[in-house]
């Protein structure tokens, strides 16, 4: 019973997949003339009646994926490609202790000394008002 039962399903999808068949084929030929909404509906069929072009669609999908995870080195290296450190060509001379500086900005060797001015003025005024108030 089981064994006829099984015969019968077969025979029965078999049945429904040429009538599908055929009914793709008909849309197919006439789907220029016809709205998108018939191609629609074949599309199960597709996969089973042009296994060719499904499995070269499918085959390119596959390949695009990586086999192995790009490592941070890599991705890092890929990322900075020409982007690398540029030689520094506007140098000027600072007119206030003739070292060398970048255009445009402070000598840092001149704000350093201001900073120590500062620094020693501001001790000196914290003395001072200690010393007036005792």
């Amino acid at each position: 019973m089981a064994l006829t039962a099984a015969a019968a399903s077969t025979s029965l999808s078999s049945l429904f997949l040429r009538r599908t068949a055929a009914r793709f084929a008909s849309a197919l030929q006439s789907w220029p003339s016809r709205p998108l909404l018939s191609a629609s509906i074949a599309i199960p069929a597709i996969a089973i009646n042009i296994p060719g072009l499904v499995s070269d669609i499918w085959e390119g999908i596959l390949k695009a994926v990586p086999k192995k995870k790009t490592s941070h080195r890599k991705k890092r290296q890929r990322q900075l490609a020409g982007k690398a450190l540029k030689d520094v060509k506007a140098i000027n001379e600072c007119p206030g202790c003739g070292r060398p500086k970048k255009a445009h900005t402070l000598c840092p060797y001149c704000v350093a000394e201001i900073y120590e001015s500062w620094k020693a003025r501001d001790a000196e005024q914290r003395e001072m008002a200690s010393q007036s108030k005792s």
